[in-house]
């Protein structure tokens, strides 16, 4: 039976194995590295990890070392089964510290859409950064499209054409 003196050795005892693993897990988390290339995309707003001043700016190589997924897949914009490759949209919010509910998704001629945060998880949602085994360029909806994840059926319907924007560049999480 522990008793008296005991006590309160083994109360800081038993601090000290909780500062020691808020340490250790304090020291996993590793800072958000600068891109070596043209970043891609730009992440700003409610984020906790930045790399360039108060955002962060991801290049190919980065996007491609966060959860990597190549799905084949439907869309109102394109005939047929496609493949796209890239991170999942989830990914990238989990690098930045993403803390919001709503993405401000903006395309290089600024044209913007809003993606609930909600939708990274439930629907699989990637940014295809590759389309067909081939990165996407500007002309061909690149560098990056926002793409759902749907069967021929659910393409049809165009529950996520809103959200599908293409050439985009930067992300505002609000």
């Amino acid at each position: 039976m522990i008793e008296g003196d005991d006590v309160v050795r083994f109360g800081r005892c038993l601090f000290g194995v909780f500062a020691l693993i808020l340490a250790a897990g304090a020291a996993w988390t590793s800072p958000l590295q600068s891109p070596t290339d043209r970043p891609i995309l730009v992440v700003s707003g409610a984020i906790s990890n930045a790399n360039t001043s108060d955002k962060a700016a991801f290049d190919h190589a980065m996007l491609r070392n966060l959860d990597w997924v190549e799905v084949e897949t439907f869309t109102s914009f394109t005939d047929g089964a496609q493949v796209f490759a890239g991170p999942t949209l989830q990914s990238v919010l989990d690098a930045v510290g993403a803390r919001g509910e709503t993405l401000h998704a903006s395309a290089i001629n600024d044209y913007t859409v809003q993606i609930p945060v909600a939708h990274a998880q439930q629907h699989q949602v990637i940014l295809a950064v590759e389309h067909n085994g081939r990165p996407m360029r500007i002309r061909d909806k690149g560098p990056i499209w926002v793409v759902y994840p749907l069967s021929e059926a659910a393409a049809a319907m165009r529950p996520f054409d809103g959200e599908m924007i293409w050439q985009l560049t930067r992300i505002r999480v609000e």
